[in-house]
């Protein structure tokens, strides 16, 4: 499997195709024994992605070796941080525009955690009261999914430093060396800390899918949940009892809840007609949750006995991304607000552009030979 990217599609000239980070890129595959010959290749920049739910990449090939492509910035362009509250109200934070992804406010409110884009591809910490921006993590490879810890002491994060995308974790203050919490054969990425310190995180499974899994506090790793679906954005309840989480299941992208640890015992669709990136309010009493196109939606929840949801209405509406994949958008401790990635003013505004290559297959052999 390769890690990262979308929209991969296998083309007569034995090559796999697909885009990361608003870059067509192309890797010699042998389709007999089913594994790449090698690393990938960049072919095409500035392919447009879309950034809320999908995040499919706007690119066809025909048989003939047509490329056709819309020009876009891609996910990686410069955003700015900004707080919204329920009525859609922005306040823009004094962070420079960066490559912001995945933000994860600190459990005390005073910091935000982020992967930003640019330079390194590194996690950041922003400070609220300090106003101020520091690199957390500093390796070559990128880094990315922060988590915080419940006590705030460490954020955990994804890197590929080492080979497979794997699960880390650093002193928050910047201080000490940087561990490694599992090794695996497959790729894994933290989602969120349950109160008592147990990690959930999102794997490469056995049946090319994503599932879920979790990490004990003894540092065992368990399945969490596998199917032949992609299971994945997982969150936890504030009083660690339920997960939120993201499925195609039903062959679109929805939310579901299912009691945690023991998720066999129960299953709750929350979304009607497409849903991604689940958020639960501090409290617990709310589930959050983006749908196609630019709005949050929330609805009341009840998690205390057992589950119970109510119907989900729209918070506010407005043209906010950070990536393809990961929970976008976190919520202020006091549930009153949301920090959320703003779009640059550009994006999205003009027409598109389409790109027709003839030929492409010619350019492709050329630049990343399949040679047995």
């Amino acid at each position: 499997m390769i890690d990262g990217g979308q929209d991969a599609r296998y083309v007569p000239t034995g090559h796999l195709i697909y885009v990361l980070d608003g870059t067509l890129l192309a890797v010699p595959f042998d389709v007999d024994a089913l594994e790449v010959r090698g690393g990938p290749v960049p072919m095409v920049e500035g392919v447009m992605t879309a950034v809320q739910v999908s995040g499919a990449a706007q690119f066809s090939v025909s048989d003939t070796g047509s490329l056709v492509y819309v020009v876009g910035t891609g996910p990686e362009t410069e955003r700015t941080l900004v707080w919204v509250d329920r009525d859609g109200n922005e306040e823009v934070l004094a962070a420079e525009p960066r490559v912001y992804r995945y933000p994860r406010i600190s459990p005390d409110g005073g910091r935000v955690a982020l992967y930003v884009g640019d330079q390194e591809r590194d996690i950041w910490i922003w400070d609220f009261a300090r106003e101020t921006l520091t690199r957390l993590t500093f390796d070559p490879a990128r880094e990315d999914y922060p988590a915080w810890t419940p006590d705030g002491q460490r954020v955990a994060f994804s890197s590929v430093r080492e080979g497979p995308r794997m699960m880390y974790w650093k002193a928050a203050d910047g201080t000490g060396a940087v561990e490694r919490l599992t090794d695996s054969e497959n790729s894994r990425v933290p989602y969120a800390f349950s109160p008592d310190g147990q990690l959930v995180f999102r794997e490469s499974g056995s049946e090319q899918s994503f599932d879920l899994g979790v990490l004990s506090l003894e540092g065992s790793t368990e399945p969490l949940l596998a199917t032949q679906f992609n299971e994945w954005n997982a969150e936890i309840s504030p009083n660690g009892r339920w997960l939120a989480y993201e499925s195609n299941a039903s062959g679109q992208y929805e939310i579901y809840v299912r009691p945690f640890p023991n998720v066999e015992e129960g299953q709750w669709l929350i979304s009607k007609g497409g849903g991604a990136r689940p958020l639960w309010a501090p409290d617990g009493r709310e589930l959050f949750y983006l749908v196609p196109g630019t709005k949050l939606m929330a609805l009341e929840v009840q998690t205390e006995t057992s589950f119970a949801a109510g119907n989900a209405e729209v918070v506010f509406e407005g043209r906010y991304s950070g990536g393809p994949f990961g929970r976008t958008y976190d919520i202020s401790p006091d549930g009153k607000r949301f920090l959320m990635i703003k779009e640059s003013e550009s994006e999205g505004t003009s027409s598109p552009e389409l790109i027709l290559v003839l030929n492409w297959f010619e350019e492709l052999k050329r630049l990343v030979p399949n040679d047995p």
